[in-house]
């Protein structure tokens, strides 16, 4: 199984949006653009949900889902937002860890929308995820 990055631009679909709109459980399609990796998300795969800081004030991981299905046609990806979620979306995970993680995960190349998160670095965020939330 895989993680990866789902982009968010605070300009186009504000963080006050995502905390009224996502809820756990729920079940989600979204378009993207530009996808980072040369595999493909599948069934099961993490999507971890990240405003960058471009574009607004409330840079950060905000929540994550399972994917359901994933359709390279259509640009498509449907998941299952899940627990954390519902707590990220209001204190999203945003500290020096997180910057470092997503900076080395995302590269050069800032302006895609999927980014597919080297094993090595599936850890460190679950980690950080935890450690938000004080559950590390």
């Amino acid at each position: 199984m895989s993680m990866w990055i789902y982009q968010l631009n605070q300009e186009n679909w504000s963080p006050e949006i995502f905390r009224y709109e996502i809820w756990e459980q729920q079940r989600w399609s979204w378009p993207y653009g530009k996808k980072v990796g040369d595999d493909n998300p599948a069934p099961g795969d993490t999507l971890v949900f990240f405003y960058a800081p471009r574009g607004g004030n409330e840079p950060g991981i905000y929540g994550w889902a399972v994917i359901e299905r994933w359709d390279g046609e259509s640009k498509t990806v449907y998941f299952i937002p899940a627990t954390p979620t519902d707590y990220l979306k209001m204190d999203p995970w945003w500290d020096e860890d997180a910057k470092k993680i997503l900076n080395e995960i995302r590269g050069r190349m800032k302006q895609a929308t999927l980014f597919l998160v080297p094993k090595d670095k599936v850890f460190a965020i679950r980690h950080g995820i935890k450690k938000s939330l004080h559950f590390a």
